[in-house]
């Protein structure tokens, strides 16, 4: 390699474009005061969250504006399961077990309670309670055999086979015989809803 050549590479530089991604715009927002009313917290909590979780956010007037689709999203990630209906309040545990504060916390962290915040109130699902603490049995998974998922769902073993395999739907063996998750094949069979 000659001199020159090296200096060509530097005397006459190729030029380089940065490519530039457009950004969807944000068009809709909540002001504060709207987050706040909504899914009742507190400013404090608002910004903490907006910091963490880099939420978009303009200032108009004096007022902050959070970008609705982000803010929407944060608190659905956070919703409670709506199968769940019976709760209990940390005193509702405290009074039937004689825990502590610091005991339930520690409880509920444990053992994965699911709770559900309401203003300053915390709930957590009476039913995990329950069962953490022994007092009703876990419910068991419940299983269809082979034999009973091709009748109810009148397919050919191969085409069932097929369907768990493709579609990783939860087995277990239990002995020589094959047994498939009653939920999740239902599920998978179940007609599409069109709304």
């Amino acid at each position: 390699m000659k001199k020159e050549d090296i200096d060509n590479l530097f005397n006459k530089p190729i030029e380089f474009k940065i490519p530039v991604r457009d950004k969807p715009s944000i068009n809709d927002f909540y002001t504060t005061a709207e987050v706040k009313e909504k899914y009742g917290v507190k400013d404090s909590w608002i910004f903490h969250i907006a910091k963490e979780h880099n939420i978009p956010r303009t200032f108009h007037r004096g007022k902050t504006y959070w970008s609705k689709k982000h803010i929407d999203d944060y608190f659905a990630k956070k919703a409670p399961d709506p199968e769940i209906k019976e709760w209990y309040s940390t005193q509702d545990i405290q009074e039937k077990f004689g825990m502590t504060l610091t005991a339930i916390y520690s409880f509920v962290s444990k053992n994965a309670i699911p709770k559900k915040k309401v203003g300053i109130m915390v709930y957590y699902s009476k039913k995990h309670v329950d069962i953490a603490k022994g007092l009703i049995a876990p419910e068991e998974p419940k299983y269809y055999t082979i034999a009973e998922a091709m009748e109810r769902f009148n397919l050919t073993r191969d085409q069932l086979y097929h369907y768990v395999k493709y579609h990783n739907i939860p087995r277990i063996k239990v002995g020589k015989y094959t047994k498939i998750l009653r939920a999740e094949l239902d599920k998978f069979f179940e007609p599409p809803k069109i709304e």
